[in-house]
């Protein structure tokens, strides 16, 4: 199945990135709720990061991953599309930036993803990001040029069976003999068929941003064309004896993961 051709292109995406990295670093910060209870583990635990290898990132943002990989103590190569959000990572000082590069580099483009060198990283990563990108091919064409002999490529990105096709939430309450029951659901209208839509990642922010829904036929097909293979999947959800007031929130939708993880690596 060949990729959708979408009809935007990387400035349009960039531009709403440039407009929301302050609003977007402020609130992120060294990780919202959503990110650490939901991506973070399962990245981590797919990645099982060993010190002193080598890790490029994708779509960095505000460089809050690429924090906690030099923790580990990881060396991370750090990039991002938008230099607004390069600039925000650059400007969080911490103890751990030695073992840290960023760098402004667009993950849709083939020629300058193949300039970050050939084999020379034992892991690369890229957070809830492929969902934003207008193309994956070049990205996961590049994978096993970047990556060393056994290395491993892990993503994370809106579960596309629950989330990036933009569901609608339902609530519903009964009386059922004498007890009132509320039960959660969510209202699909589509899945096979690929699509751009626009919207908010965090209620509030300053322009809305481009959101590329994909199949999972569609999402893996092309990490397989790349001779890539699928290693590790998780489908993470909040905590189930955490729920919200808000019916519109993730936390009262337990049984949908809105988040999937996956590790893939080159055929030996």
């Amino acid at each position: 199945m060949a990729e959708t051709n979408f009809g935007v292109t990387s400035d349009a995406v960039r531009a709403a990135w440039d407009t929301n990295a302050a609003f977007w670093d402020e609130r992120m910060g060294e990780g919202n709720a959503f990110h650490l209870q939901l991506v973070e583990p399962a990245v981590l635990e797919l990645l099982d990061i060993q010190r002193g290898e080598r890790v490029l990132e994708f779509a960095c943002g505000n460089g809050q991953f690429a924090r906690k990989l030099a923790s580990l103590g990881a060396n991370v190569s750090a990039t991002d599309f938008s230099p607004n959000m390069i600039e925000r990572a650059r400007a969080h000082t911490e103890p751990l930036n030695d073992q840290i590069e960023y760098r402004v580099l667009d993950a849709t483009d083939e020629k300058e993803l193949r300039a970050l060198g050939t084999h020379e990283f034992d892991a690369v990563v890229s957070n809830m990001a492929i969902m934003d990108m207008h193309t994956i091919a070049p990205l996961f064409t590049a994978i096993p040029h970047l990556l060393k002999p056994r290395g491993r490529f892990l993503f994370s990105t809106q579960h596309p069976c629950f989330n990036s096709n933009n569901p609608t939430f339902v609530a519903e309450s009964r009386d059922e003999e004498g007890a009132i029951v509320e039960r959660h659901a969510l209202k699909l209208a589509r899945y096979l068929g690929s699509g751009a839509f626009q919207g908010l990642a965090i209620i509030g922010q300053p322009a809305a941003q481009f959101y590329f829904h994909r199949p999972l036929q569609e999402l893996l097909g092309e990490a397989f064309r790349a001779g890539l293979v699928l290693d590790g999947l998780l489908e993470p959800r909040l905590p189930t004896d955490q729920t919200s007031p808000r019916w519109a929130s993730w936390l009262n939708y337990h049984e949908f993961p809105p988040v999937l993880a996956a590790r893939l690596v080159t055929r030996t």
